[in-house]
């Protein structure tokens, strides 16, 4: 067997691994979400999808998607927020579209199923005063609002630590 005979099949194996691990790569940083609902309009309306990307730089006023609360608990404590995180995931991987809020539907394919991401605006960072309370939010953690005051958001859940941010939207479709 000469080297031609095998340095093609080995090459096609190389290319192709290169190419899983970019897709993966892209996947674990970007997330395409669906909004369903009205609690983030008149900036973001029921049906259009928004991108994030992942990060940690988060500022008052961005517009950010969240591992959605535990309905009855609200937020979990920063210490179990990234297995609340991973959980979450494995039910919606990155790129599959969600609903934002509990009670708007379920995600697609799973009828049954809250969805796992939440769009909102951070209205306070760690340290700043609570809107509406004037106590500092607690460090490791956001004050997140809706955009409409009838949606869901850190006035009913509490704040929101910040390990359950997954990141920023930088484009509405």
């Amino acid at each position: 067997m000469t080297s031609s005979d095998w340095l093609f099949p080995l090459l096609l194996v190389v290319v192709f691994a290169l190419m899983a691990e970019s897709v993966r790569q892209l996947r674990r940083r970007w997330l395409l979400v669906k909004v369903e609902g009205v609690s983030m309009e008149p900036a973001l309306h029921d049906g259009h999808e928004v991108l994030a990307k992942r990060t940690r730089r988060i500022a008052v006023g961005d517009v950010v998607v969240v591992a959605a609360p535990d309905p009855g608990l609200g937020w979990a404590e920063a210490d179990r927020a990234p297995s609340v995180l991973r959980a979450r995931r494995r039910s919606a991987p990155s790129g599959k579209r969600a609903s934002r809020d509990p009670d708007s539907s379920a995600a697609p394919g799973r009828d049954d199923a809250p969805s796992p991401w939440w769009i909102k605006r951070v209205a306070a960072g760690p340290g700043e005063p609570m809107p509406g309370s004037g106590d500092p939010v607690p460090p490791g953690h956001y004050f997140l609002l809706s955009d409409n005051p009838a949606g869901e958001d850190s006035r009913r859940h509490g704040p929101c630590p910040a390990a359950a941010v997954f990141g920023t939207v930088i484009r509405e479709f």
